[in-house]
């Protein structure tokens, strides 16, 4: 538990440091950045490096706990434990190069995809933006959270190159090829020499990543966006056999996403109707609800990029196969699909940044919970987990919201559980809801990508030695002998 004590001598310490106006602790700010039962004691938006090493240094001299985010503006990022102070990055937010030619880019951690987007735009480089369904989160963040996009380019932890972060005692390093002084190739190699250490700074608390390099996707000489519905629930089982083989032999090269009707619902800003605070959805209402957006139980968005003719080559199989699946309907056009649908889905493929029309939280309530498990893209395994993770959802009084991008030979699978957050009982479900799941799916073999704020304990409970190797263990002390930055 941390000491508010301390924490209220370390926020004095950096008023002291850096100014009062440096300093926010207005609630509802604080509210902007909490989870149920936990909100920082205080928020700091460092404006460089140096006023960034000055609140690390004062907040070590006092003894506080802090925890930093890329950029909290819009409410992507929230505190994991009770009274933290939040070092929000946000205003660190330089696009610091584009390389068109190269398709490169490096930014600061305040850098919204929506921000790098309108300066590619604004410099009329033919180059596309991943993200991972908000344009208002931040690129750097992306890669720390390991979030997947829908392009090619989807696996952020993959396409990112270089790194600069600042640890516990204000020390700057360059990863990579950074570490030469006068290197050309820091966001073009990504090892350098020695070990690659930038894994380190993800999904942790090592350090504070300040700057980050990514490659970008050049628009390609052609393209076409295509998708897949099927009509029932038991349909998710070959749809994913037949992704498979096309995944392995990257036919269809981009994050996959597979989506079903209430998900999908959500995304536009639907809200249950008929919700009362508790009880699932009857199978009926989900068949209606789907059919109200012209879209089938489960739903498969795909696309291929490359030449004009080996568009078309690998369309006719593409095509072909996903047809061979009962009741399937494949299609490059619109046809009777919801327009805001069909178009934000085709966009999040062929590198548009645009919002979609809701929020996934606002199905029934303001505020969610999501559990990221991983599987295999098999049809067989996507099933049991579907299954499984249905039944506790309902069991707590959950609609099933899924959806999974499958990238490379896996598929990152997110489950919403949205809750009303002004109300304990709610909230306190979810995430009751959300540990069930977790624990569950860890006993049949089905780890989490990644967790929100508030479950990561019971994520490494599920690992070996509490999720916490002897190695985890002594880069932490080696990096950050006063536990300054908080546990993720």
């Amino acid at each position: 538990m941390i000491d508010q004590t301390r924490q209220a001598a370390a926020l004095t310490a950096i008023e002291t440091a850096l100014g009062s106006a440096a300093v926010d602790t207005n609630p509802q700010s604080l509210a902007r950045y909490a989870i149920p039962g936990a909100q920082p004691s205080g928020i700091v938006l460092p404006a460089d490096e140096g006023q960034l090493a000055k609140v690390l240094e004062a907040a070590t001299g006092a003894g506080g706990t802090v925890q930093s985010v890329c950029n909290g503006a819009n409410g992507h990022e929230r505190v994991s434990e009770d009274g933290v102070i939040v070092i929000d990055l946000q205003r660190m937010n330089k696009v610091l190069e584009v390389n068109g030619e190269l398709a490169t880019c490096l930014v600061e951690p305040g850098v919204t995809f929506r921000e790098l987007d309108a300066h590619i735009k604004d410099n009329n480089l033919n180059l596309w933006v991943d993200y991972a369904g908000s344009p208002d989160e931040s690129v750097a963040g992306s890669f720390i959270k390991r979030r997947p996009g829908f392009t090619p380019y989807s696996d952020h932890f993959l396409m990112q190159c270089g790194l600069e972060v600042m640890l516990a005692d204000g020390k700057v390093v360059r990863t990579g090829m950074g570490a030469m002084p006068k290197s050309t190739c820091w966001q073009l190699f990504k090892f350098g020499y020695g070990p690659w250490v930038d894994g380190l700074f993800s999904q942790s608390d090592f350090g504070v990543v300040t700057k980050v390099g990514m490659w970008m996707m050049p628009q390609p000489p052609a393209h076409k966006t295509f998708m897949v519905s099927v009509p029932n629930e038991d349909d998710i089982a070959p749809l994913y056999d037949v992704l498979g083989p096309l995944k392995l032999n990257m036919a269809v090269a981009n994050g996959v996403a597979v989506s079903n009707a209430l998900h999908e619902a959500a995304l536009l800003g639907k809200r249950r109707r008929d919700f009362d605070g508790r009880g699932p959805m009857k199978t009926s209402a989900i068949k209606a609800a789907g059919e109200d957006l012209g879209i089938g139980h489960w739903n498969l968005y795909g696309a291929l990029y490359g030449l004009p003719e080996n568009v078309s080559i690998l369309w006719d199989m593409v095509r072909d196969a996903f047809s061979s699946i009962p009741g399937a309907r494949v299609s490059d056009q619109r046809g009777g699909v919801n327009p805001d649908l069909w178009n934000w889905r085709m966009g999040t493929m062929t590198g548009q940044v645009a919002d979609a029309s809701g929020r996934l939280s606002d199905w029934s309530g303001n505020q969610a919970f999501a559990v990221n498990p991983v599987t295999p893209v098999g049809g067989e395994e996507i099933a049991q987990l579907n299954e499984m993770s249905r039944g506790i959802c309902a069991d707590n009084g959950f609609d099933f919201l899924s959806q999974g991008t499958a990238i490379w030979r896996s598929v990152d699978h997110r489950q919403i559980l949205p809750f009303n957050s002004a109300n304990s009982d709610s909230a306190a479900r979810a995430k009751s809801c959300a540990e069930a799941l977790i624990a569950a799916q860890a006993e049949n073999g089905f780890g989490q990508v990644a967790t929100d704020p508030g479950l990561g304990g019971v994520v490494s409970g599920t690992l070996e030695k509490g999720g916490h190797s002897t190695l985890h263990e002594r880069v932490k002390s080696a990096l950050d002998p006063n536990s300054l930055f908080a546990s993720v």
